[in-house]
């Protein structure tokens, strides 16, 4: 009898805690103030621990921060830097690619971690990544450039060129572009003669 009302006392329950309406508007904005509050203090924290030299409550607190606001493409980048600034490659890599699941629809982390694989020198990986931060729209041309330098070094100067093309529509102001561009040109007319 006793595991009876036991088991009925948890429907009931249940049954209560699913009838309950959504807490009214004012409830509601009132939780995400205290919600945005407490993100804002958290970042000040991360501050002054930064500027304090404390950088591992820095990545302490940016885990927080990524489990609190998973949709921000920042903390994963930040905190992923900071592992590689500490030679923890393994970390920052997890960190990355933990970002680009959790946001794959943005081209921040994808341009991030190819601009950090190029850094270390694995082209190939860089490229695929690169590759993708560019395909969304309105990336700026400083992912376009460095997606250029990537395919030059690899080899694949029609590729850079064609970079380097997309980077000059972004910025035609860009100074950098046209030297790097004719640079391209030049080892790409050089492969072209040689495989003629």
């Amino acid at each position: 009898m006793r595991k009876i009302l036991t088991i009925l006392g948890c429907v009931v329950l249940t049954s209560a805690i699913w009838a309950q309406a959504t807490p009214p508007a004012e409830t509601q904005r009132k939780l995400s103030a205290i919600r945005e509050l407490t993100e804002f203090r958290l970042i000040q924290l991360s501050d002054e621990f930064w500027h304090d030299g404390q950088h591992y409550k820095v990545m302490a607190l940016m885990h927080v921060l990524i489990a609190y606001s998973p949709e921000e493409v920042e903390y994963y980048s930040d905190l992923a830097w900071l592992y590689s600034s500490y030679g923890d490659a393994v970390r920052a890599r997890q960190t990355y690619e933990r970002g680009i699941r959790a946001v794959p629809n943005q081209w921040d982390l994808y341009y991030d971690y190819g601009f950090w694989l190029f850094q270390r020198g694995e082209l190939e990986r860089a490229r695929t990544y690169l590759e993708r931060a560019v395909s969304f729209p309105n990336v700026p041309g400083y992912a376009w450039k460095t997606l250029a330098h990537a395919c030059e070094r690899m080899g694949d100067y029609k590729r850079s060129l064609e970079a380097w093309e997309n980077a000059k529509k972004v910025d035609p102001n860009d100074g950098a572009v046209e030297p790097n561009m004719a640079r391209v040109r030049q080892k790409l007319q050089e492969q072209q003669s040689k495989g003629t």
